[in-house]
């Protein structure tokens, strides 16, 4: 006789779980966040306990949604189907920097705007984009575009010595230093998340609207793409209300609705770590065969 092994996928319980850890918010609020989303229709519901619904990609995009874009419970329902629904994904580049983003993006569908090459429209909307997201941050999309984002900065102790020496590289730039052969771009295995490289989520909470930002140490910490989705409407007020998600957020609700990760363990960011470390260097070995 055959054993049959039962695969548990992961449960809202689980998704709960996981970004409470990841974001510091209550268990019970993220629960209270997913439960009227469920509500509404916009989380998979079936049973309790081991017969609960497992949570679908679009669930898990959705409990993020919900949880950043609006700070009252009782209106996670209406923000999801918001924010999930922004569109007019405008996508601004970096000189030079926008083959490897572009690749990514094709599937979404992307034209060009104007007759530069660093502007673009990204034609799905902000829901779609967010299931992108989280599918590439887990499969090595994502860290493979970050791959071919040039990331440098001057070490601490040569940094030290040129300003104990006012050297006149102190005040050069990092392109500079780099042609003169001082300075040269890390290779992918030497990149960290949120270090070198790092991704960021802003939710505009009072006027719906999300900006994505992919960021890289340089001169300073950079950004090198942004890509907008909702209408940046000008209001008399200054008052901004504004929750930010990054790429560890974004792995972490990955991870557990793929049953690779416990919930619990994504509060030491570990999991999350060791993931995006993996990728790197794996695509690091791949460029090294290439050459």
């Amino acid at each position: 006789m055959l054993n049959q092994q039962m695969v548990i996928m992961a449960t809202l319980s689980d998704l709960v779980t996981a970004l409470a850890g990841v974001t510091g918010l209550p268990e019970s609020m993220i629960f209270a966040y997913g439960r009227f989303a469920r509500q509404a229709g916009l989380i998979s519901q079936k049973g309790r306990g081991r017969s609960a619904a497992s949570m679908t990609l679009t669930d898990a995009a959705n409990l993020l949604i919900a949880v950043a874009a609006t700070g009252v419970t009782r209106e996670a329902g209406t923000a999801v189907e918001t924010f999930r629904s922004l569109k007019r994904g405008r996508l601004n580049l970096a000189a030079g920097l926008s083959p490897a983003l572009l690749n990514w993006l094709q599937p979404l569908g992307i034209r060009p705007l104007g007759q530069g090459q660093d502007e673009f429209e990204v034609k799905c909307d902000f829901g779609r984009f967010l299931e992108h997201l989280i599918s590439g941050t887990l499969n090595g999309n994502l860290a493979s575009v970050f791959q071919n984002i040039p990331v440098a900065e001057v070490p601490p102790e040569l940094w030290r010595e040129w300003k104990r020496t006012e050297s006149i590289h102190f005040d050069e730039s990092v392109d500079l230093l780099i042609r003169q052969g001082l300075l040269k771009a890390k290779e992918p295995s030497e990149l960290q998340f949120g270090e070198d490289v790092g991704l960021e989520i802003h939710f505009s909470r009072l006027v719906p609207a999300v900006e994505v930002e992919f960021l890289r140490m340089w001169d300073s910490r950079q950004t090198a793409f942004t890509l907008m989705f909702g209408h940046q409407v000008r209001t008399p007020h200054e008052m901004r209300l504004v929750a930010t998600l990054t790429q560890h957020t974004i792995a972490a609700i990955a991870l557990v609705q793929r049953d690779m990760a416990r919930p619990s363990a994504v509060k030491t960011q570990k999991p999350m770590d060791a993931l995006f470390s993996q990728q790197l260097r794996r695509l690091s070995a791949a460029l090294i065969g290439d050459r």
